[in-house]
């Protein structure tokens, strides 16, 4: 693709270019020449595509109120290339007025080269910014008080720029509150310091973290000056933000509250609230840390409480501390539509993993961009084509990614394996024990073939395979038990006259060690389709085995 722009700035010229190279390997054909124009807009970040084409000769106009919706304006121009419609004349804009990600998890941090990829994928969802927040990165939590060091600068300086380039404000975090003392001015003026680091590599957008640290103020100057931790963490905020406002006029302050769950109306969220200024944005969870369901009404709540809406820091789809053993790779669910109304935005706090966080991801830009036409479906099977175009390795990882696709937001964890089991067990309960042990040694064999296809070399995406390596045994152990089911089946027998299932008396031992041997597996796959029916047909075993 070759794109030139007419009345363009510098940065979306960048922008444009940034664009091409991303998708050049899919659009190499096509000339695109574009005119873009000012135009006021419904939507602050919305923009209007007025196109068509002959050939590979494409003629747009785009119409945008902010520099940045460029790149929101191409990806729409892209999606419709991909069709085979000659002309298009579209107005659109987000619902969230802040999309995207926070890095907020912990466990080892994503690496530079993740971070960069992530900020460009990020932005072919129309996210728009991009929170550095990880638990466990030194320079965040314990050592806050120094400066950021030559060459950490020199990294986040290549993130931020190619934020730019992508229409993502890449947004570092600080977290004092393990050592902070609240009416010590030099503590302010370390945080400030950091601050105007990153403002002069052309940040506009800071974090402050009070999130998972004690209750009680450490230090008995605060314990003089402050009736609670509340008002302390109010007035050291104000500090910081009047003194980066006076050095960055730009400048956005998001604050993570130490009590940042629950419905909304605690004591410390309304202190919070009522002494915060008012320009500084406050996260939320919902009612829970990893909130099922995000709604309107906990929104109002908060908002009239906190005296601002929420900007939701959202705790799907990651798996960190006890979830490291789950895989939240299905769609985002349980997040009402409309609920930008009563919001700031929305930010995603993903897995661990990397390339199998994009999964997700993908589906939460959707949501956030039009909350009323998401389709957590749809959504999903988009992101797997988007992600892997090569038809029979995306099959191969959709048959292994349904085994875990329940989250921490809802969904049937294994819908396939369910309907196996539903034919499984109706024809065992039906007496025919030979056709109940086909449909398990099918569905188990083709579990083994797809494990070996997955983790074979010259499979096209590795580095997935790699993050996902460890569900994979458990993936093949869960053949194997199907397997191992069959062989038992086909030794029992049914007694129509007293409607029961009949079998060697070991046949319950050698359920219940298929089961075993399963859960050791410490990986979490197939939800609870295979475990719960061993146990009740072994128990039934038990009962009428001789």
């Amino acid at each position: 693709m070759r794109i030139a722009l007419s009345n363009a700035s510098p940065l979306q010229i960048q922008m444009a270019e940034a664009f091409t190279n991303r998708h050049k390997a899919r659009f190499d054909e096509y000339e695109v020449t574009i005119n873009l124009k000012a135009q006021r807009l419904e939507k602050l970040e919305g923009f209007s595509l007025s196109a068509k084409r002959s050939g590979a000769k494409v003629e747009a106009t785009i119409g945008l109120t902010l520099e940045h919706s460029l790149r929101y304006a191409l990806n729409a121009l892209r999606k419709w290339l991909e069709t085979k419609e000659s002309t298009i004349e579209l107005m659109d804009g987000p619902d969230f007025p802040v999309r995207g990600v926070v890095e907020g998890f912990y466990g080892k941090p994503w690496s530079h080269a993740q971070k960069l990829k992530g900020i460009e994928f990020f932005a072919d969802y129309n996210m728009n910014t991009y929170f550095l927040a990880p638990k466990d990165d030194p320079l965040q939590r314990f050592n806050w008080r120094s400066p950021f060091t030559p060459e950490y600068l020199d990294t986040t300086q290549e993130l931020i720029e190619r934020g730019k380039i992508h229409g993502i404000d890449f947004v570092l975090c600080v977290s004092p509150g393990l050592s902070v003392e609240y009416s010590n001015e030099a503590d302010v003026d370390a945080v400030v310091h950091r601050f105007k680091q990153l403002t002069d590599l052309g940040s506009t957008h800071f974090g402050m973290l009070w999130d998972d640290i004690a209750w009680e103020m450490q230090h008995d100057s605060d314990n003089a000056k402050f009736a609670s931790t509340a008002a302390a963490h109010a007035h050291f905020t104000n500090r910081v933000w009047e003194k980066l406002i006076t050095y960055n006029q730009k400048a956005r302050l998001t604050v993570c509250p130490m009590s940042y769950s629950g419905r909304g109306n605690e004591p410390y969220l309304v202190d919070l609230g009522r002494e915060l200024n008012s320009r500084i944005n406050l996260m939320w969870t919902g009612r829970s840390i990893c909130s099922e369901y995000l709604d309107i009404a906990d929104a109002v709540v908060f908002e009239r409480n906190a005296l601002r809406p929420a900007l939701y820091w959202d705790n799907f789809p990651v798996n960190d501390g006890g979830l490291q053993v789950n895989l939240h790779i299905g769609p985002v669910r349980g997040r009402e539509k409309g609920l930008h109304r009563y919001s700031s935005g929305l930010l995603s706090n993903p897995m661990l993993q990397f390339e199998a966080s994009l999964i997700p991801i993908s589906t939460i830009g959707e949501y956030l961009w039009n909350s009323e036409k998401y389709n957590p479906e749809e959504s999903w099977e988009r992101a797997l084509i988007n992600l892997f175009p090569d038809v029979e390795d995306r099959d191969a990882l959709r048959r292994f990614f349904r085994t875990s696709m329940g989250t921490l937001v809802g969904g049937d964890p294994a819908p396939d394996l369910r309907q196996i089991f539903r034919a499984g067990v109706s024809a065992w309960r039906a007496g025919d024990m030979p056709k109940a042990a086909q449909v398990f040694r099918v569905e188990g064999e083709a579990i083994l073939a797809n494990c070996k296809y997955l983790q074979d070399s010259n499979f096209s995406y590795p580095a997935i395979i790699t993050e996902i390596q460890p569900w994979l045994v458990k993936y093949q152990a869960g053949g194997e038990t199907l397997v191992g089911l069959a062989e038992i089946l086909l030794t029992c027998s049914y007694d129509s006259s007293k409607m029961i299932i009949t079998g060697p008396i070991d046949a319950p031992t050698k359920l219940r060690a298929l089961a075993e041997n399963l859960d050791n597996v410490k990986k979490n796959l197939f939800g609870d389709q295979i475990v719960g029916p061993l146990h009740e047909l072994a128990a039934e075993l038990q009962t009428y085995s001789l």
